[in-house]
């Protein structure tokens, strides 16, 4: 199963969690309402001509019920999904985690902080926000987001003390396998269910000390026998309610624990694959194992989160993973061979479900931009990583010189970062005068001074330096965010026209920022077919055929073949004059409304149309990686 794939498999999860969601609530419903008629139906003697199934019936009693129960759950669910409507930070922050600066000096902190960020480059998913959970002193770790977009991965203290390089990297590299898989937005959604059924919990206890209180208050002798009666019935159903809210709490629990079961094996068996060191996720299991407390959260949070851990945050009678000694079992490379079958196995389901037809590791590193490339192999490498990625990625942040490093992690300098991105790539060859007027007198010296920096490195920073810039950049307020927003798209425009790395760069910060300070909201899905989008695939396609080094009609050839069936007309290569970057632009915007196997199919279009020679230009690289970023799919950029 691809990135695709795991992403609609994600939503049909989704569309069966709110099924036995609703059937839990008609459930709660039943329950509630039986319990009000046998407290106050019975109450009284019956007339000798009214039969049980009378009495057990009475549609006002029950449609009171029914929309009372309803208010309360979907008033605590409601109230849950808007504290978490930020995504992951919302999550983090909930459970006490603590952001981590992009510019933290904590040896601990920047070893996490190269991890994730190596993951992102060697992925294509934008960086997360990464948290750390002070008062945690056990080993623990979690992924919380509704998408790849609003991401963000928290660690324990102890996690972060314990750990070594190797153990950090397994842990973080399960939770990307989460990120991919699109498990979070079912994670947050779970949450906010499971609060509705507890809110009915509370209501109950809240009822029967209220009546215990007025009891107490009004005399046991002094009530008459209708009102003792009355605050029995209100006592029955307020103890009715917490044994509901509890039963429905401990399905909650189950339905975490058959949500989470498989797909911690999974994780861990993509951890292994990603990292190519079974030992490193291995470690940090046994670490964990050999801990009193485990991976034990104290927040009081925890057991309403518990399914997005990276190990169960309660005890075993409330564990909603498999068991830590099993996991170890499933990927230990120095078990039986008993064990060693069950984790081949497991590997074995992951490669076929996610990455089939993936090329070996040597041809793995065609997607960095090498000769022989397969369109294949880029393909299943969206939505996944290997080993030589994210070797890569290491290597090529570790060649980015200090300097530039650090800038893109300071707020300020992130900001003066980008305009020198802009400027170093275009061909203004001043820094503008006006960036002074809005942004301060310090500004252009900045700015200047980066674009030195930049002119003597290489053209293969640019792009990962502005993806390790945008952590930086959500720090900013929104305020500084329009400004921001303003002068970058004055800066595309301020030589007449816009280059490749100006439009892949537009598309990054659409699609990381703008979302993330609310000016952007994911496009719904309107287009399932390939048929409704020709003329827009016809712009993608020449524009991609236009820029390749060599013959554009073969490019055009090569391109189309693989979605040409699907298509209806006839469609030939568009006059360079009709593939400018504002056509695209539009193109791209109808295609983010489709569906995954649309985005699927345009992508496949896309590589091998800029595989048709062999070969990936730095301007086809930046030009895939705009179309990718403009319809919201990850694609490593290097």
């Amino acid at each position: 199963m691809d990135f695709f794939q795991a992403q609609d498999r994600a939503r049909r999860n989704t569309v069966k969690l709110v099924v036995l969601y609703l059937l839990a609530v008609i459930s709660i419903i039943v329950a509630v309402y039986l319990v009000v008629i046998i407290a106050f139906g019975y109450a009284g003697e019956a007339p000798p001509t009214e039969t049980v199934s009378e009495r057990l019936w009475h549609f006002d009693t029950f449609l009171t019920v029914a929309l009372i129960i309803l208010a309360v759950i979907s008033i605590g669910s409601l109230y849950r999904m808007s504290q978490l409507r930020k995504g992951g930070s919302a999550v983090a922050e909930m459970l006490g985690g603590r952001k981590v600066e992009p510019s933290t000096r904590d040896p601990k902190e920047q070893q996490l902080m190269n991890v994730v960020e190596e993951m992102s480059i060697a992925s294509g998913v934008p960086v997360p926000d990464v948290y750390v959970m002070d008062r945690e002193e056990n080993i623990n770790a979690f992924a919380a987001g509704f998408g790849t977009d609003d991401a963000a991965i928290g660690v324990t203290r102890g996690a972060l003390d314990k750990f070594n390089r190797d153990e950090l990297q397994g842990v973080i590299a399960h939770e990307y396998s989460h990120i991919f898989n699109g498990d979070m937005r079912l994670n947050i959604r779970l949450i906010g269910i499971l609060n509705g059924i507890l809110l009915l919990h509370v209501m109950g206890m809240i009822l029967m000390r209220s009546m215990m209180f007025s009891g107490m208050r009004g005399g046991g002798g002094r009530q008459g026998k209708g009102g003792g009666g009355a605050l029995a019935a209100m006592m029955l159903l307020g103890l009715a309610l917490v044994i509901v809210g509890y039963i429905g709490m401990i399905f909650g629990r189950m339905i975490q624990a058959a949500i989470s079961r498989q797909r911690e094996f999974l994780a861990d068996a993509a951890a292994v694959q990603y990292t190519r060191n079974p030992g490193g996720i291995a470690g940090a299991l046994r670490k964990i194992a050999n801990t009193k407390k485990g991976g034990k959260i104290n927040d009081g949070h925890a057991m309403e989160m518990s399914h997005m851990f990276f190990v169960s945050s309660f005890g075993r009678l409330f564990a909603t993973h498999p068991p830590v000694e099993e996991r170890i079992k499933a990927i230990d490379p120095t078990g039986t061979a008993q064990e060693e079958r069950k984790k081949k196995s497991i590997q074995e389901e992951l490669q076929k479900d996610r990455v089939a037809g993936a090329a070996d590791s040597s041809k793995q590193a065609g997607v960095a931009g090498h000769e022989a490339l397969k369109p294949e192999v880029i393909l299943a490498a969206i939505g996944t990583m290997q080993r030589e990625q994210i070797d890569r990625a290491g290597q090529l942040l570790r060649k980015i010189p200090p300097v530039l490093r650090q800038a893109a992690h300071e707020p300020l300098d992130a900001e003066a970062l980008i305009y020198a991105l802009l400027l170093a790539a275009g061909d203004v060859k001043e820094t503008p005068g006006w960036l002074s007027d809005v942004h301060g007198a310090e500004m252009p010296d900045r700015v200047e001074y980066f674009v030195r920096q930049l002119g003597r490195g290489r053209r293969e920073w640019f792009l990962p330096l502005a993806e390790l810039s945008m952590p930086a950049l959500r720090l900013m307020s929104k305020q500084q965010y329009q400004q921001f927003r303003e002068s970058v798209e004055k800066l595309v425009k301020e030589d007449q026209k816009t280059s490749l790395f100006e439009f892949a760069l537009e598309k990054m910060i659409v699609r990381q920022l703008d979302k993330h300070f609310s000016r952007s909201k994911v496009p719904k899905i309107r287009h399932r077919n390939l048929k409704e989008l020709g003329n827009e695939i016809q712009v993608l396609i020449s524009t991609l055929a236009h820029a390749a080094e060599k013959d554009s009609e073969q490019a055009w050839q090569v391109g189309i073949k693989p979605i040409q069936q699907f298509l209806s007309g006839d469609f030939s290569l568009l006059p360079e004059e009709k593939c400018d970057l504002d056509s695209l632009d539009r193109a791209l915007t109808v295609l983010a409304s489709s569906s995954n196997p649309v985005k699927k199919y345009v992508l496949t279009a896309a590589i091998h149309c800029i595989t048709a020679d062999q070969k990936i230009s730095l301007e086809e690289r930046e030009l895939l990686r705009a179309v990718a970023e403009a319809i919201d799919c990850p694609m490593p950029i290097g």
